[in-house]
């Protein structure tokens, strides 16, 4: 151990002379030189692994010339000599201390909790409903060779080999056996090992049970949640109930839109800065695109904005040719090609396909800074979605996109603008039945189906009524509008964000926000048979939504 006496002497002179308060000295234990050590598990097995129970040998790398003194940090009496074993009893990261010839070194050494290892043992390649079984190796770390019991805990209609229902097993996985699952989705199994009577750490281990037939499957991103998705079979299967499916991978923060391609899944998080902030150094950007495997198998990310203007973060889009479309909040939508990967958002690699001053709308209804909603093109029409300065869906085709920022002698693009006493935030085409889907939120909130000619009627404050879509008890879609009761501000709500049609079945799928204590948030359908909406998961709150049309059993 050094002590700096003549040192502190000094600097209190001077801090004397120039008239400040006099201090106490103070001996510091400081790192040295003259004493360092490692250490290491001397157990047989788990050699790279410090786990509670775990012999730990310490030991010097220098020559001691005193005896060396440790500490573990850990309340235990301190022990003297030169090689010595400890074991920590509570999990933690622990300050360990050796002092020799006069110095003193400190490691910090983190300790973790036995935790079982649950492996899934799979005979098919995947895991069908009420026919495949499964197993499961369990390696428990046990470094004091204590008595282990093993409770497990599965998802109602779990059956073993003998075709008994097992919603709870003590044994070990040898004794389990094998077992089936009755439900559709990510179903839960877990395990509670007592080890030496302390219970530890509960483990969870997710099956993804796959349809016994092909079907599409839904994906949608949960509010402060991961992204899910649910099978879609044509009919209810007799005796098979169907869950989600957790992806295990984050939704992020506002992913206003997912959208499917290619067997890939694109995740357009607007950050965390979705609404107006003055963000004067164009700093406050966080959002970013990301691609998920379909399975989720992989992921990337596509381009980022993190550190940019936060009003170019990835809002709303789609897809077209090789290429991903997505608006920022306020001024356009922005390419980027489908190959991209890692990116930094730039305007130079990055150009605007489309921006408001490039529309002969611009000064005629369509102001600065107007707020960008859904974004698509039908047919050979595009169609977007504004909110605020300048409400309304925007209809133009690519002749209309001029070259340079519009003057008055622009004309006005043929298509026209509909639906402008409105605030229209998402829509889908059925090109198939010709029916287009959209939504409102604020006055004549709702959504509604017509046939794309009657857009024409739209284009004053005309009632919406007759076009309306209901629940089954006439209930419509009520939507988080009020200042301060749901994300968003005037014009920025998030309301229905974005809609997914089954191009098989008609059904639209969307995620509701309710503003009603009496109509509940969850994942709805537009049932097309019944012509009317539905819940498919209540109490979710849902942010974008996409579906992958190929029939798969599971992914």
């Amino acid at each position: 151990m050094k002590s700096y006496y003549k040192i502190l002497i000094v600097c209190l002179s001077v801090l004397f002379f120039v008239g400040c308060k006099e201090h106490v000295p103070a001996v510091e234990d400081l790192p040295t030189e003259a004493v360092d050590f490692t250490y290491l598990v001397s157990d047989a097995t788990y050699q790279l692994d410090y786990y509670v129970g775990a012999t730990i040998k310490f030991y010097p790398t220098v020559n001691l010339n005193t005896p060396c003194i440790w500490d573990f940090g850990d309340g235990s009496e301190k022990v003297e000599g030169d090689t010595v074993y400890h074991k920590f009893t509570v999990a933690g990261t622990y300050k360990v201390k050796a002092t020799a010839n006069g110095g003193t070194k400190q490691n910090d050494i983190m300790i973790s909790d036995i935790l079982p290892i649950v492996t899934l043992v799979q005979e098919d390649p995947i895991c069908e409903v009420k026919s495949s079984y499964i197993s499961f190796e369990v390696e428990l770390p046990n470094p004091d060779n204590l008595e282990a019991v093993y409770k497990w805990t599965f998802p109602t209609g779990t059956t073993n080999e003998a075709d008994e229902e097992v919603a709870a097993f003590e044994g070990t996985a040898e004794e389990l056996g094998k077992v089936k699952f009755a439900r559709v989705g990510s179903q839960t199994v877990q395990l509670q090992v007592v080890l030496g009577g302390r219970n530890l750490e509960v483990v969870k281990k997710n099956v993804q049970v796959a349809l016994n037939e092909e079907a599409p499957t839904l994906y949608y991103a949960v509010k402060e949640g991961n992204i899910m998705a649910i099978k879609l079979p044509a009919a209810p299967i007799e005796g098979v109930e169907i869950d989600p499916y957790d992806m295990g991978i984050t939704a992020g923060q506002h992913p206003l839109n997912i959208l499917f391609n290619n067997e890939s899944l694109y995740i357009l998080d607007a950050g965390k800065q979705f609404v107006y902030i003055n963000d004067e150094n164009k700093v406050m950007g966080d959002g970013q695109i990301t691609i998920m495997a379909k399975d989720a198998s992989s992921v990337e990310t596509m381009i980022s904005n993190v550190g940019g203007p936060a009003f170019q973060d990835p809002f709303y889009g789609f897809i077209e040719g090789m290429n991903l479309y997505y608006s920022d909040r306020n001024t356009g939508m922005i390419t980027v090609p489908l190959s991209t990967r890692n990116a930094v958002y730039n305007a130079e690699a990055f150009p605007y396909f489309i921006q408001n001053n490039y529309l002969g709308y611009y000064g005629r209804g369509l102001a600065y800074g107007a707020i960008t909603a859904g974004f698509g093109k039908i047919k050979d029409t595009y169609y977007w979605s504004k909110t605020y300065n300048g409400n309304g869906l925007y209809r133009f085709t690519a002749s209309d996109i001029l070259t340079e920022p519009v003057t008055d002698k622009d004309p006005i693009p043929e298509a026209g603008v509909v639906l402008t006493a409105f605030s229209p935030k998402s829509f889908v085409y059925d090109e198939k039945n010709d029916w287009f889907y959209f939504t409102i939120y604020g006055t004549g909130e709702g959504f509604y189906r017509c046939k794309i000619q009657d857009l024409e009627g739209f284009k004053d404050s005309k009632t919406l009524a007759p076009y309306q879509i209901t629940f089954a008890d006439g209930t419509g879609c009520p939507q988080i509008t009020e200042q301060g009761k749901g994300e968003g501000s005037s014009g920025e709500f998030i309301g229905i964000c974005q809609m997914a049609l089954d191009e098989a079945t008609g059904d639209i799928y969307f995620g509701l926000r309710s503003g009603d204590s009496n109509v509940k948030s969850g994942l709805v359908r537009y049932n097309a048979a019944t012509e009317k909406l539905e819940y498919l998961i209540k109490d979710v709150n849902v942010y974008g939504v996409a579906i992958n049309a190929k029939p798969a059993k599971l992914f």
